[in-house]
């Protein structure tokens, strides 16, 4: 059985430390959904600012 990631409210990811370095109004723009996963949320926002998880 496949565990369901925990998901959050739009506004409070784009409000939180983890999204800090993101631009807000592009980042609401790309997540239109009322709640996301922070990997979801990352995954979306990073392939549309071309960020490396090691850079």
């Amino acid at each position: 059985m496949k565990e369901t990631e925990k998901t959050y409210p739009t506004e409070a990811l784009l409000r939180s430390k983890a999204f800090a370095g993101y631009q807000r109004d592009f980042a609401r723009a790309l997540l239109p959904k009322s709640a996301y996963s922070i990997r979801e949320a990352k995954q979306i926002l990073d392939k549309f600012f071309h960020k490396r998880g090691d850079a």
